[in-house]
């Protein structure tokens, strides 16, 4: 029995002091019970092998003591849902604000490559992200602690508001969505800085390229707000599909239009180290109609999806 009472006293020290007696005295009449009933299945075992088999099965002691004493969570199970959205939230606007401070670093240091910013982007999401992470993982542990594991959300709610969401791809993801974001905001930085800002290259865009892309730039700032609907909403409905679909179209469309213009920059040199003029503006054309593919597989997408719904 000095292995059984090592067990008890093992299974003992992992929990609270207000259920060690409780505890020890079940689980010890447990195993007594499992002990005679294998000393009549196996009456040839002897009573070390029939402990030691019994206590193989239970498991360690410290798995046992959280069967009966599961260990208290760092944020309650009724804030998980809250503190989830939360980071995400946290998390998707820190990486807009990074692409903004990037881009601008890299529009107006020509001393600064896409590497650089690259590097200073994902460094300053790095840094912010832990620390808010931090933060919010202990102002949410303060908040468990007042109002214990017992915390339930307060709001009220209407049942016959919730969605119908009949098809799992209906559920937009926060990452899909700040991905976007940072993508509208980031062109219309590209588009914009050299009017405000001070142009440092020597080779830009040509004014007919430039015209065409602050024209199109309205349809950037619809994506921004399609994608702000997205985060209200967290799915797609048939309006949304329908509008997601019409900005996806026309952004085909205005890309499109952009890859056949020429010439696509000005101030390049006759001869470049490496290509000529027109294979550079050739490989800029190719390059745009790679990009509309995207914007046109998700047209294909949307309008199959309608078709479902």
């Amino acid at each position: 029995m000095d292995l059984l009472e090592r067990y008890l006293a093992a299974v003992q020290q992992e929990l609270p002091k207000e259920k060690q007696q409780d505890v020890t005295r079940e689980l010890k009449a447990n195993i007594l019970d499992q002990l005679d009933a294998l000393q009549e299945q196996a009456p040839s075992l002897t009573d070390e092998e029939r402990i030691h088999s019994v206590l193989k099965q239970l498991g360690p002691p410290k798995q046992m003591a959280h069967q009966f004493a599961p260990p208290t969570p760092l944020i309650p199970i009724g804030l998980m849902p809250l503190f989830s959205y939360t980071l995400a939230m946290v998390f998707g606007i820190l990486f807009l604000i990074q692409v903004i401070q990037s881009s601008l670093l890299w529009l107006g240091n020509e001393q600064v490559g896409l590497l650089l910013m690259l590097k200073h982007m994902a460094g300053g999401f790095i840094r912010d992200a832990t620390f808010a992470f931090s933060v919010i993982t202990l102002i949410f542990w303060m908040i468990g602690k007042e109002q214990g594991s017992a915390c339930k959300s307060t709001t009220s709610w209407d049942p016959a508001k919730l969605p119908q969401l009949a098809k799992p791809w209906q559920q937009i993801e926060l990452s899909d969505i700040f991905t976007d974001l940072a993508t509208y905001l980031f062109l219309l930085l590209l588009i914009w800085y050299p009017v405000f800002g001070q142009n440092l290259a020597s080779v830009e865009l040509s004014i007919t390229s430039r015209f065409l892309l602050q024209a199109f730039s309205p349809l950037l700032l619809l994506g921004i707000a399609l994608s702000a609907w997205q985060l209200k909403q967290r799915y797609w409905s048939a309006a949304l599909l329908k509008s997601n679909l019409a900005l996806n179209a026309l952004l085909v469309t205005a890309i499109v239009i952009l890859a056949w213009t020429s010439p696509f920059l000005s101030g390049v040199p006759a001869q470049l180290p490496w290509l000529t003029t027109e294979q550079l503006e050739r490989s800029i054309t190719i390059t745009l109609l790679i990009i509309a593919l995207f914007p046109g597989w998700e047209v294909i997408r949307d309008w199959r999806r309608l078709q479902r719904m």
